[in-house]
């Protein structure tokens, strides 16, 4: 899987076709109940495409899928699809002679419960749907558009979304993170390795383990980072107008720091002070810690930056 940027939150071919469904005629909003079970493989992949609604996502220890939950009365079925390892649960509207944006209130809900083996990977494609995940083992990859997150991961996680909040809270297995958001706010906690996210407009804050490679990136948002850094890691962190805070987790990394801001205040409680630019506005934080093998290098527009450690 490629590394997310932001204009790879939802891939073109699945956003079209999720909008294409949302042309529904208005009218009552009946529900049924949905209870469908399919057996499948123990360590399989899964696959998950929803349209408005809420979507629950928890890991089991059958070798079977089991759905459950209710629809509204424009969806036609859920379709669970087996090929191979790889099954795919897609909600399928009913065909409709008019095109029409209002939904009748929640006529093409799906509000469900989705039950997989424990060691499945997970993908999802999302549009106007709550999602949530517990108790998976497998690598997960989620693209959401106007939709919460909340998320708990053991292995490899690469989250997209454009306008929803994202809760992620890795395992101490998970060395990959990647989190892309346009307007939503993040929380990540927990994991390590290797650590991204970038949002726009959204605040964040970012609390995992041991890191080789950490990079967060804001236009707009305050990031508060706190992380350890081993002996060779990098850590680089952006922002244009947002605050950025970093801190340290136990000791300061052997490290070459270089923190500047065009217009922003920089603090350090290590004793080092930022110099003005000699030319022109701005200021910088240059130095070196112990053998400086590390590099941690920090740099805001308008933004105020703050590095310390937390023990």
């Amino acid at each position: 899987m490629n590394r997310l940027g932001l204009r790879s939150v939802i891939p073109a071919a699945t956003a079209l076709a999720l909008a294409t469904a949302f042309a529904l005629p208005a009218g009552a909003s009946a529900r049924r109940a949905i209870d469908e079970h399919r057996a499948v493989d123990a360590q399989g992949q899964v696959e998950i495409v929803v349209v408005s609604g809420t979507v629950h996502v928890v890991g089991w220890d059958k070798p079977e899928i089991a759905v459950s939950g209710n629809v509204g009365e424009y969806v036609d079925k859920i379709d669970i699809n087996t090929a191979g390892v790889r099954t795919t649960i897609r909600v399928v509207l009913k065909e409709h002679d008019g095109v029409h944006w209002d939904w009748g209130g929640r006529s093409a809900d799906a509000d469900l419960t989705v039950h997989v083996p424990r060691a499945d990977s997970l993908t999802a494609s999302l549009v106007s749907a709550d999602f949530n995940v517990a108790d998976l083992q497998g690598n997960q990859e989620v693209h959401s558009i106007s939709g919460d997150l909340r998320i708990a991961a053991s292995r490899e996680v690469r989250v997209g979304t454009v306008s929803g909040d994202v809760h992620l809270t890795a395992g101490n297995d998970t060395k990959l993170l990647e989190v892309a958001t346009v307007s939503g706010d993040v929380s990540v906690s927990g994991g390590g390795g290797d650590v991204s996210v970038t949002t726009v407009s959204g605040d964040g804050t970012v609390s995992v383990g041991t890191v080789s490679k950490l990079h967060v990136k804001t236009v707009s948002g305050d990031f508060r980072v706190a992380s350890a850094l081993t002996a060779d890691g990098r850590l680089d962190a952006e922002a244009v107008s947002g605050d950025l805070t970093i801190e340290f987790v136990g000791a300061v990394p052997p490290a070459e720091f270089d923190v500047q801001s065009f217009s922003g205040d920089l603090s350090s409680c290590f004793g080092q002070k930022p110099v003005r630019e000699r030319y022109g506005p701005g200021s910088r934080l240059a130095y070196k810690e112990g053998a400086g093998t590390a590099r941690v290098k920090v740099d805001t527009k308008s933004g105020d930056v703050t590095i310390c450690t937390k023990r």
